[in-house]
């Protein structure tokens, strides 16, 4: 079948659009309405309001079969086509297809789709409406329809592929599939098949490539499926499909085997929304935040705790990231608010797998799908164990050749807590462990053959975490809490000086909070100090780098809730008051022990304990700078210095060219810099943002907690640091300014092409 994108062109009638708007998708119109203390949905949503929003489109149809194919609704939504409605899809993250053949007339079409972004349902941002692509599919009476072809490797040199060809009449055909790779057939097979109307045919075939280049995350090389259905020397039908040739296996005796070979999982858990764009899912931006999350050092994700987009799904597999592919955060019992998906879970449960099962299965980038997320059934009670082994079969029915998974917490009492989830972990290959690292040995010895990954763990933790994957074969990987900020959860990443108070455990923070603040990077991309404290731990060898702690801070006390990081600044600007007073400082390495010089003179030595070495050094303008050592030689140098006072806004595009689609972005890097172009690190500046000749999509900051309205052109700078987002449908120049009161502006021109 034809795949034709259909998401330009778009009326809405929604919260805050006054009537009737013209939108493209992805959109999510919740994310730049005000948000309100008293909202539905609380901390949890962001404080962000949800409501109903109508999407119609006039779309003309022809002779042939076509499906609606919609990757993602938030939620409860409706289609309906020339006033007839083919369904309600209550999830509002799996992919759904609708048949439109039916209905259809010929000539033009009134495809009329609503959703319901209704709170509170949700423990994280939801995002309202339509905010992932939509697709139509066209077809013949013979055709290979969405998610029927499933391209597997049950080894390194063996390729299997199966088909279901639906048919509206009886013929007899040929079909003729051939693997292509670096632009060439590498192996070809023609059969002959027989197929029945109002049926689906199964075929499979296989194929034997001799060495073959595996999908690696170091080389996640694709081959393409090319099939051809023929009837009577006609191509009647055609179909491409990407794949990796790669094998995954888990035992607790060899551990992960990725290709034969063992591996560790370097891997951190996300949401889906993009910061200042909501949970609208753009290519580029699925892109920007993959980017940045392998260059920082992750090798695999958790999509928490949904299936993700197509596209980022699309991405991994190109760029070589491995996926964890969940389902659920709840099954029959309330969580997350009362019109959550428990509302309708026995009736959808097991369609909403098979969509996220039949459409994720050809991505070589996932190697497990996980049934859910701390399930309150799986404690023992509420028949959860059977509904485990209910949900495992139901995966492996459509997928056999992937990992079964699920994340637990402990809750209740931790003695009895192993026996408790022994009848829920038993169907599956891996048992998830949400911080739980030091449960791992003690489990191990009581279920010798289970396999663990930390399917969440606290980046306070993490050394220790982390050398429990290292140490036991048994434990294959580390997913972090979380990777990348995200909205919602607002607050549970906070922290607090004994002056204000004290935060302990699990908690939500009040109104103006909107994003978690527990990610490695913040909502703007920015890496965080957690960030480079990991790559210390993970990789070893890079270059150190200095944080420090105000020094109106010293020797104070320092609380926060379980996934808080420290209150440490990335600077050596503090005002003339605190000279000569003590600033701790600390230095994130592998090395085992650090020189401090400032201003040219060994101020002193520290030992690393953990991969954070420490020292207290009385303020003084200037350099500050560490040089690390291992093993007794040099292994690295980082250095802070003082910067003046604001002067200008500097403006650093990510990119200088972008495609003039209507879709393509370019992220612009804001800094509030000093006359020799350095950040200021505590600078809040106001920045308001001017665009000719494209569209402010956003301009926003990584602060956690500030009262900025996203779809404004205004914002304030985190950490003298801001993003802007600019999109265009028009080729030439966009020329983007930014400018702040009492500061010089800064000015970017980029080129969109056609």
């Amino acid at each position: 079948m034809k795949k034709i994108c259909i998401s330009k062109g778009w009326s809405l009638n929604a919260p805050g659009t006054n009537g009737w708007v013209n939108v493209d998708l992805p959109n999510d119109y919740s994310v730049t309405l005000p948000r309100d203390p008293n909202a539905p949905g609380g901390a949890s949503n962001g404080f962000f309001p949800g409501g109903k929003g109508t999407y119609v489109k006039e779309i003309e149809l022809g002779k042939g079969h076509y499906i609606l194919d919609i990757d993602g609704a938030y939620m409860c939504t409706a289609v309906k086509l020339n006033e007839y409605q083919l369904v309600m899809h209550p999830h509002g993250y799996t992919p759904f297809l609708v048949d439109l053949t039916e209905r259809k007339r010929k000539g033009m079409n009134k495809l009329v789709i609503t959703t319901n972004a209704h709170q509170p349902s949700t423990r994280w941002y939801s995002g309202a409406g339509i905010y992932r692509d939509v697709y139509l599919w066209h077809g013949g009476d013979i055709r290979i329809e969405p998610w029927d072809v499933f391209v597997s490797t049950p080894t390194l040199d063996k390729v299997k592929v199966s088909y279901e060809i639906s048919s509206d009449r009886d013929a007899d055909v040929t079909l003729a599939a051939e693997i292509l790779g670096s632009g060439r057939a590498v192996e070809a097979k023609t059969v002959s098949v027989s197929l029945k109307a109002g049926e689906k045919t199964p075929v499979t075939l296989e194929f034997e490539v001799k060495d073959a280049r595996t999908w690696s995350i170091d080389d996640p090389y694709l081959y393409t499926m090319s099939t051809k259905i023929i009837e009577n020397g006609e191509i009647v039908e055609t179909d491409k499909a990407k794949f990796g040739i790669r094998t995954v296996s888990a035992d607790a005796e060899n551990g992960l085997l990725f290709n034969g070979k063992p591996m560790k999982l370097r891997g951190g858990c996300i949401h889906h929304d993009h910061g200042v764009l909501g949970a609208a899912d753009y290519p580029a931006a699925c892109r920007r935040k993959l980017t940045k999350l392998k260059e920082s050092g992750f090798n695999a994700l958790r999509i928490a705790h949904n299936p993700p987009s197509t596209n980022l799904m699309e991405m991994c597999d190109e760029m070589g990231i491995i996926v964890m592919d969940e389902a659920f955060d709840c099954w029959r019992l309330e969580k997350g608010g009362e019109l959550n998906y428990h509302v309708w879970f026995d009736d959808w449960w097991a369609r909403d797998i098979a969509a996220m099962v039949r459409r994720d299965r050809k991505h070589p980038c996932v190697i497990a799908y996980s049934i859910g997320n701390e399930i309150p059934e799986s404690y023992g009670h509420c028949d959860g164990d059977e509904w485990s082994a209910r949900l495992t079969a139901e995966i492996k029915k459509y997928d056999a050749t992937r990992l079964v998974t699920s994340a637990t917490y402990q809750m209740g009492d931790g003695e009895t807590w192993a026996d408790r989830t022994a009848g829920y972990y038993a169907p599956l290959d891996i048992c998830g462990y949400n911080y739980l690292y030091t449960r791992y040995e003690r489990d191990h010895k009581q279920f010798p053959k289970r396999v663990i990954w930390g399917s969440e763990t606290h980046a306070i933790h993490f050394y220790d975490s982390w050398q429990t994957v290292l140490n036991n074969s048994y434990v294959i990987g580390d997913f972090t809490w979380t990777a990348y900020d995200n909205l919602g959860e607002a607050g549970t990443g906070r922290s607090c000086w004994a002056r204000d108070g004290v935060i302990r455990g699990i908690s939500l923070a009040g109104y103006p909070w909107r994003s978690c603040y527990q990610g490695d990077l913040d909502l703007c991309g920015y890496r965080r100090p957690q960030s480079y404290f990991r790559e210390a731990v993970w990789s070893g060898g890079k270059e150190p780098k200095i944080f420090t702690t105000h020094p109106e801070h010293y020797g104070e006390g320092f609380t926060g809730t379980e996934w808080h990081w420290y209150d440490v600044l990335d600077s050596w600007t503090f005002d003339d008051k605190y000279i000569g007073k003590p600033v701790k400082c600390e230095v994130y390495t592998d090395a085992d022990e650090v020189e401090w010089y400032l201003n040219g003179s060994l101020v002193g030595k520290s030992k690393t304990e953990k991969a954070i070495s420490t020292l207290d050094i009385p303020y003084e303008k200037g350099v500050l700078e560490v040089i690390a050592y291992k093993d007794g030689k040099v292994c690295g140098r980082s250095s802070l210095h003082t910067v003046g006072k604001a002067h200008s806004i500097k403006l650093s595009p990510e990119t200088h060219e972008i495609t003039a689609d209507g879709r393509d972005l370019c992220y612009i890097d804001i800094f509030v810099t000093d006359e020799n172009g350095d950040r200021i690190p505590d600078s809040k500046a106001e920045l308001s943002c001017i665009v000719d000749g494209g569209e402010l999509m956003g301009i926003f900051s990584g602060d956690p907690k500030n009262e900025d309205r996203y779809g404004s052109n205004i914002c304030h700078a985190f950490e003298g640091r801001a993003v802007a987002i600019i999109k265009t449908s028009a080729a030439g120049e966009v020329t983007v300014t930014v400018g702040s009161p009492k500061l010089y502006s800064g000015k970017a021109i980029i080129k969109a092409v056609k």
